[in-house]
């Protein structure tokens, strides 16, 4: 444990002001023989003889933990300071220092409670620390934040403190070290109808052209060796032609999403879960929820980030906790670029039948030509638009920037418009991110035309 300036029982202003009045005050009253005055000065007199007999001699020992090891974004954890008390300590406090993306949530202050084992607890405020009397054992300050950002937010350092009987001596306040709590990004609405083209597998929510072992009803046909008995269907089979029914089914298919996040650049200003995002917000968000869609059917998902700094990766998988890992890799994402990247060496591991999402500004050349070199493949590609909408001032101020950012900025969004038609040409289709409903023409129409065939 590092030592710090405050790590120790020093005298407060308030013992120092004493210390003076008494020494100035008693040989003036002894010398000028003024009784009144050593009267006078008879009750500081006390309180300091009291307070430097009641000195603690000890410094207490800290600990500051976290109530989670991970949250999802506008939830809330706890930040415990957990303090021994040490003999003749009064009063404790703590208070935690703000951090971006960081809200506190003021608890009920002054409230003592006692768990099984014995540890008292007491809320304390985030903004004006609280205290509590010590009554033996354990103290637990406990404070509560809101982590209204995905990614690893650093939470803390909190500051802890004590006084002794009067406020005559006090200990820190002592900084414990910062914890980073990792924030899941939360999923935005979403849902489609469409089911998604070409599925392969053998499991999964997506009628296959084929017939099989699956739950929705293809037709009735002649009873065959092999059958199962409890498809019979009994109300076709006795109208007296002697023959037997059975009820057919296409097969459940299952396709491999292949989801891509473009984390070149971040636009924008982000203001939080409640406020206005940024580009790159809405790419983790949105990459979050249709991750989380396909998962729910039953599909196989696997995930790419597209970052110099951070050109994470998660493999296919299914299931809860397949999607659990997903949002984890999605909070570790940090915006890079890199002009040495050539996208046609990336390998993505993507196979014929991959439905393949890619979430994107579309302000990365990179981003442009891998999905033009993915549909060029014969895969089908769907590019989520994702920058923020460039005339409300989000990305360049139109107020408070210079005139010609502004002018460039106008240029670089006609140069993205031309990119977009160009890329439009070639096969792949580029939707706008609007929620639920945002993939389903475009399902549908992947799965309508060839495998080679043009988006109209």
């Amino acid at each position: 444990m590092s030592v710090q300036l405050g790590d120790r029982w020093a005298p407060t202003p308030a013992m120092v002001r004493v210390v003076g009045a008494v020494l100035l005050v008693a040989p003036i009253a002894v010398l000028t023989r003024r009784p009144d005055l050593l009267v006078l000065i008879s009750p500081l007199a006390v309180v300091l003889a009291w307070s430097v007999v009641t000195r603690p001699s000890q410094l207490p020992s800290r600990r500051f933990v976290l109530s989670h090891s991970q949250v999802r974004e506008g939830d809330q954890a706890l930040a415990v300071a957990d303090v021994e008390p040490v003999e003749h300590a009064d009063l404790m406090a703590a208070a935690i220092s703000p951090a971006p993306y960081v809200e506190a949530v003021p608890l009920e202050s002054r409230r003592k409670v006692e768990d099984e084992d014995g540890v008292v607890l007491h809320r304390a405020s985030t903004v004006v620390p609280a205290a509590g009397p010590l009554e033996g054992g354990r103290r637990r300050l406990v404070i509560g934040v809101r982590l209204t950002r995905w990614g690893v937010r650093r939470v803390g350092p909190v500051q802890v403190a004590a006084v002794s009987p009067w406020g005559s001596f006090r200990w820190g306040p002592v900084a414990l070290e910062p914890l980073g709590l990792r924030t899941l990004p939360a999923p935005i609405a979403f849902d489609s109808s469409a089911g998604a083209p070409h599925p392969r597998g053998l499991v999964g929510m997506h009628r296959s052209a084929r017939p099989g072992e699956g739950s929705e009803f293809a037709t009735l046909r002649p009873f065959q060796v092999g059958d199962r008995l409890r498809r019979i269907h009994w109300p076709r089979s006795t109208r007296g032609d002697g023959q037997l029914y059975v009820t057919s089914s296409y097969a459940d298919e299952d396709t491999h999403v292949a989801v891509l996040v473009d984390a070149h650049y971040d636009l924008g200003v982000s203001d939080g879960v409640d406020g206005r995002p940024s580009s790159l917000d809405r790419s983790v968000r949105a990459g979050a929820a249709v991750a989380e869609h396909f998962l729910q059917q039953g599909d196989r998902v696997s995930l790419r980030v597209l970052s110099a700094r951070t050109p994470l990766t998660v493999p296919t998988g299914t299931g809860k906790r397949h999607g659990v890992r997903i949002l984890d890799t999605l909070s570790r994402i940090v915006p890079s670029v890199d002009d040495k990247t050539d996208a046609q060496r990336i390998h993505l591991g993507v196979s014929e039948g991959t439905l393949v999402v890619m979430i994107s500004a579309l302000v990365s050349p990179d981003a442009l030509t891998q999905a033009a070199t993915l549909a060029s493949r014969g895969l089908s590609v769907v590019v989520i638009d994702a920058l923020v909408d460039p005339e409300a001032g989000d990305v360049v101020d139109s107020t408070d920037k210079d005139p010609l950012a502004r002018t460039a900025w106008r240029i670089r969004m006609l140069e993205r418009d031309r990119e977009i038609r160009a890329i439009r040409a070639q096969g792949v289709a580029v939707v706008p991110w609007l929620g639920p409903g945002s993939l389903d023409v475009v399902l549908r129409e992947l799965g309508r035309r060839g495998r080679k065939g043009r988006l109209t």
